[in-house]
């Protein structure tokens, strides 16, 4: 080593502070989920600087937000996949780091003397949610403003201080001033947020070291100390910053091919006029708008507020919580098990909100038999009345959001009890949260008996556009009017 290397090493803090941080030894039983953590450093680094390259071309304004954005995806050499980076790497941190969240609640890494650890863990993820949700509007289109509105509304729930917190986000209602204080947020605040909760995360996790992520019976302790001592070390570099580059180059990898060959969703300038739009959020969003359509009236402040309040009280007060010593999953069910329960739970409402999300109702499954002139108007009435926003019939045309039409008849159903159920639900059903279909009695006869009349087990199926029968509808109505009858 020349003298200079040796003044260089020394005037860096080499000895002292850089080579202990680095080659820190850590337990040798750590499995590839630790490297969530490191995962999700860098990729917030790559939307650091992806976001940096973006902001030289976005002009954070209502006339000019969407052109830009199209300038960007266009014009710019390259912008499309720089952009392309930017965005699928945003899901890829969301998705990382609850699986980071999962991982260390699932090994019981949470608990003492991590707790504040854990804590400002939980404070990055609801700036990382934060982030996503402030780079909604930014590129100014129908789901960045309906998306806006729909999250931005939720606090005015909050008594007393709701409408002012929610006028305080929006800077009056849905503007040029809420761009900009999005823009603001976004680039400055959030990601300063982020910085300095990085940089604690980072210090309480060297400070407290990483917690082994199986437990050690008696006797086991000693065997482990023995085989440390014989099996190759495991350290922060090279080793553990070797596994985590090669799970980043990984991720990288498959952003960079979402990026070429995947079309980033795009929709209308904000103010486009679509009455068949359906306002949806970014996918990481789904659970919690599924969640709310639970809930209506008096009722629905429960799901836009006391729901998710509750599970960010759980999650902050996790450690205080469990109160078990052991960590792991095996001697840990009832934890294991609420883990377990909760990703099934998101993962469904996900899903079922992507399902509900399809466009539904174009086409209309029939019985093969030519329907009697009763069950033609009760289908006139079915597809105005929209029923297959909530129905299917035989899984097909619509949403499984109410029961299946197919299943009415083997079920047993009357006409008199459809009729009177679909006039007042909650008559019939305390539990129904189907609204109420005011109709004259013949309409709602005539609804009935197509619905009995989807019944599949003596008749083939035959599908219909809805086009067709609406068609259908106008040409009888005219010769209605024409004959008088």
């Amino acid at each position: 080593m020349t003298d200079f290397q040796k003044v260089l090493l020394q005037r860096i803090g080499w000895d002292v502070h850089l080579k202990p941080f680095l080659y820190k030894k850590l337990p040798t039983n750590l499995g590839w989920s630790v490297t969530l953590g490191s995962l999700c450093v860098m990729l917030f680094v790559l939307l650091a600087v992806t976001g940096m390259f973006l902001a030289m071309y976005y002009s954070p304004s209502p006339d000019k937000a969407y052109q830009s954005i199209e300038y960007i995806m266009n014009d710019v050499p390259m912008g499309d996949i720089l952009r392309g980076i930017h965005h699928w790497g945003a899901g890829a941190m969301v998705l990382a780091v609850c699986l980071h969240l999962y991982a260390v609640f699932f090994n019981g890494s949470f608990k003492a003397p991590r707790e504040l650890t854990w804590i400002v863990g939980v404070f990055l993820l609801f700036a990382t949610l934060g982030l996503g949700f402030t780079g909604y509007l930014l590129p100014w289109d129908q789901k960045a403003y309906w998306a806006t509105v729909v999250a931005t509304a939720i606090p005015g729930d909050i008594p007393v201080v709701g409408e002012g917190i929610t006028s305080l986000i929006l800077g009056g209602q849905v503007s040029g001033f809420t761009i900009t204080r999005f823009y603001a947020i976004h680039m400055l605040v959030l990601p300063t947020v982020m910085i300095v909760l990085i940089a604690a995360h980072i210090y309480l996790v060297r400070l407290h070291g990483v917690s082994d992520h199986k437990p050690k019976a008696k006797g086991e302790l000693d065997a482990a100390a023995n085989h440390a001592t014989t099996t190759k070390l495991y350290r922060f570099y090279p080793e553990h910053c070797g596994r985590s580059t090669l799970v980043f180059i990984a991720v990288f990898g498959a952003i960079i091919y979402l990026s070429i060959f995947a079309d980033i969703p795009k929709e209308g300038i904000v103010g486009t006029v679509d009455e068949s739009y359906l306002p949806r959020p970014e996918w990481y969003f789904m659970w919690i708008f599924q969640l709310l359509t639970f809930f209506s009236g008096s009722t629905e402040v429960i799901g836009s507020l006391g729901i998710p309040t509750l599970c960010a009280v759980v999650l902050l007060g996790l450690p205080f919580i469990e109160k078990s010593k052991h960590v792991g999953m095996a001697k840990r069910p009832l934890a294991t098990a609420v883990g377990v329960s909760s990703a099934v739970v998101i993962v469904y409402l996900t899903i079922t909100a992507f399902a509900a999300a399809r466009d539904y109702g174009g086409e209309i499954l029939l019985p093969e038999r030519n329907l009697t002139e009763t069950e033609n108007a009760g289908l006139q009435i079915y597809v105005k009345q929209d029923c297959a926003y909530c129905h299917q019939t035989s899984g097909e045309g619509g949403r499984r959001v109410g029961p299946d039409m197919a299943r009415l008849n083997p079920k047993g159903r009357t006409k008199e009890y459809l009729a009177a159920y679909v006039k007042d639900p909650q008559a019939q059903s305390s539990f129904s949260i189907m609204p109420k279909y005011p109709m004259k009695q013949d309409e709602l006869d005539a609804l009935a008996e197509f619905m009995l009349a989807l019944d599949f087990r003596d008749n083939a199926g035959r599908l219909i556009e809805k086009r067709e029968v609406l068609e259908q509808g106008k040409a009888k109505e005219s010769v209605s009017l024409v004959t008088g009858h």
